[in-house]
């Protein structure tokens, strides 16, 4: 994540959905097709498992379409008067906010192991963060952003500085695997 004075957040895949959408559809297309090629054959029993399986598949992929189409991939300050907070969208939407309307922000940092042998690979203090904002009564979860331990904590200080109202809570959690946002 780069950081400026204006950006308050900002995900390592800021794209849409679309052709990752596009993608689950033709997996669940090509499953049915499959399916379908198996029921002209006259297996029946592998047919509706493979059928059901598409079904499967094709719900999973919208439900998580559904979740992650809310996520927010980047965070800015405008400093117009009144200084406000523009929060931007996996869908493309945008929202600005009165800063003294955010209570909480918390930040959990999931750490990646360090090897020593191949400090090419990942740097110390070097994971990935996930951010939630309790404004308004809302609960805004971003995706992952890629941190190490010092661009954490000027993350961090911005965001004391831009709210200072806020509550900071932020966990840090060591692991050999963080690529998920849960």
């Amino acid at each position: 994540m780069r950081l400026e004075d204006d950006l308050l957040w900002e995900a390592a895949d800021r794209n849409g959905w679309g052709l990752r959408w596009l993608r689950h559809v033709a997996a669940a297309a090509a499953l049915a097709g499959f399916g379908g090629l198996l029921w002209l054959g006259d297996e029946w029993f592998v047919s509706v498992a493979t059928f059901c399986g598409a079904s499967v598949y094709a719900a999973w992929a919208t439900a998580y379409w559904l979740r992650d189409r809310r996520r927010f991939v980047r965070v800015t300050v405008v400093d117009d008067v009144p200084r406000r907070i523009r929060v931007h969208r996996v869908s493309g939407r945008t929202t600005d906010h009165d800063p003294r309307m955010v209570n909480t922000v918390h930040i959990t940092h999931r750490g990646h192991d360090y090897d020593p042998d191949h400090p090419s690979l990942l740097g110390p203090g070097a994971g990935t963060a996930t951010l939630r904002l309790r404004m308004e009564g809302r609960q805004l979860t971003s995706r992952w952003a890629g941190l190490n331990s010092a661009e954490l904590d000027q993350v961090e200080q911005s965001w004391r500085t831009v709210c200072p109202k806020a509550a900071m809570d932020g966990r840090r959690l060591p692991g050999k695997f963080a690529g998920y946002s849960y």
